[in-house]
C-alpha cells in the first residue's frame, strides 16, 4: 500500500473532530506530510500547525478549524488544562468568556498558539497524567475566588459532579497537590478534599 493510500485510510477511519499527527503515521515523514498536504487541499483535513492536522465536520463552506483552546490542549499534551478565567469558565463558575484563553502546561511551554497564552506549572502534573478538568480545578483553587462568579458551595457542587463522572480523581490530586508551589492551592485543596470525602 502506498503512503498516500495509507494516510487516506487513517483519515477515513478517524472520528470527526480528531487530530492526526504526521509522526504517528508509519513511513517517511516527508511522504506522510505530502500526503496530508494533498488531502488538506482537497478539504479532507485542515492543517493546524507543523505536523498536525484536524479532521472536522464537513460543511457547505468547508471544514472549520478547531477552537484555539482545543488546539492548545492537544499541543500542550498530557497534564495540561485551562487556567485563569478559562478554567473558571470551563467549570461553569463564570459566564464571562475570556478574550484570550489561558492554558497551564506541565514544565516548559510549547510554541505559541494564536489566541492562547501558556503558563508553566509543575511537571508532576504530566507524571500524574492529570485530566484537563483536574488541571482546571487546581487552577481555580490557585486563584480562588478570582475570575469566578460562584460561591464556594457552587465549586463544591461542581467538583462533586466531576468526581461522579470520573473527570476528577481525588486520590490522584491528593498525590499531585504537594508538588504545587502555591500555598493557597494546597490549602484550598485540603478544604475541598474533606468535603468531597464526606
Amino acid at each position: 500500500m502506498s503512503t498516500a493510500s495509507h494516510v487516506r485510510d487513517v483519515i477515513d477511519a478517524s472520528p470527526v473532530r480528531s487530530f492526526l499527527a504526521v509522526r504517528d503515521i508509519p513511513g517517511a515523514s516527508r511522504a506522510v506530510e505530502s500526503a496530508f498536504s494533498r488531502l488538506a487541499a482537497q478539504g479532507e483535513v485542515v492543517h493546524v500547525r507543523h505536523g498536525l492536522y484536524w479532521k472536522g465536520p464537513k460543511t457547505r463552506v468547508g471544514m472549520p478549524l478547531p477552537w484555539p483552546l482545543v488546539v492548545a490542549l492537544k499541543v500542550a499534551g498530557p497534564g495540561s488544562g485551562p487556567a485563569g478565567p478559562t478554567a473558571a469558565h470551563e467549570l461553569m463558575l463564570t459566564t464571562q468568556v475570556p478574550a484570550v484563553d489561558e492554558v497551564a502546561v506541565p514544565g516548559r511551554a510549547p510554541s505559541p498558539v494564536p489566541g492562547v497564552v501558556f503558563t508553566a506549572r509543575s511537571y508532576a502534573r504530566r507524571l500524574h497524567n492529570l485530566t484537563a478538568t483536574e488541571v482546571a480545578l487546581l487552577e481555580v483553587l490557585r486563584t480562588w475566588p478570582a475570575h469566578t462568579e460562584g460561591t464556594w458551595d457552587d465549586l463544591v457542587t461542581i467538583a462533586k459532579g466531576r468526581v461522579a463522572d470520573g473527570s476528577v480523581r481525588p486520590d490522584v490530586l491528593t498525590k499531585e497537590v504537594p508538588h504545587e508551589r502555591s500555598r493557597q492551592l494546597r490549602d484550598h485543596w485540603q478544604r475541598l478534599a474533606k468535603l468531597l470525602a464526606a
